[in-house]
């Protein structure tokens, strides 16, 4: 199949941030006096912009200070938690090499995820994330806005994404899709939803050009 544009989230998949994740949602919840949740609530909700994410956890509270508190932590204190994931740049490197333009799509903020590439030098033509578009994962609108900003088309792409909402905004948006095991989710939990493929590391993706 001849692919013209590669979409890619960005937690889970080019880097390993759950661990950070984690630890900048529990200790913003101590420092603004809230409840702790558990690594299964964070995990259900970590696909979302954290805005959103944070009303989902505390529905009575105002988002804006705790969101705050934990981008402050993710950016300072739990920094240094944040890596590569195996082969993502080279990966992304070696798409590019083969003319397949690089979109990296995710519901970060735009500081962190531009601060997160200069950090591992990932190769991109495009960068979206949570300001970019009016509706985020797993509406379809940000992937289907950056296929039309790199001029390709829903047949010519592909996305990868280690999150079941992941799979189910590729399928909404019409491209192919993969999963990563890579991020805090099984391969069975990816396979509920049906994805092209499943793969265990991102270097694999180079297999089904």
């Amino acid at each position: 199949m001849k692919f013209k544009t590669g979409l890619f989230d960005m937690d889970g998949t080019l880097i390993d941030s759950s661990a950070a994740i984690l630890s900048s949602v529990k200790e913003a919840a101590r420092i603004t006096g809230l409840r702790v949740p558990a690594d299964k609530e964070i995990k259900e909700i970590i696909y979302l912009p954290s805005q959103i994410s944070f009303r989902v956890l505390y529905p009575d509270k105002d988002p804006a200070e705790f969101d705050s508190v934990f981008l402050s932590l993710m950016r300072g204190k739990f920094k240094p938690m944040i890596r590569e994931l195996p082969k993502a740049k080279m990966t992304l490197e070696r798409l590019r090499e083969k003319g397949i333009k690089i979109a990296i799509v995710t519901t970060k903020d735009r500081e962190s995820a531009e601060a997160a590439i200069r950090l591992f030098q990932f190769p991109n033509d495009l960068l979206l994330t949570a300001e970019d578009t009016k509706r985020a994962r797993p509406d379809p609108e940000p992937l289907l806005k950056a296929i039309e900003l790199l001029k390709s088309s829903t047949a010519q792409a592909f996305y990868c994404g280690d999150t079941p909402p992941d799979i189910v905004q590729g399928r909404r948006a019409g491209v192919k899709t993969i999963g990563l095991t890579t991020g805090l989710y099984t391969k069975e939990e990816l396979e509920k939803e049906k994805p092209d493929f499943v793969f265990d590391n991102i270097e694999a993706v180079l297999t089904i050009l």
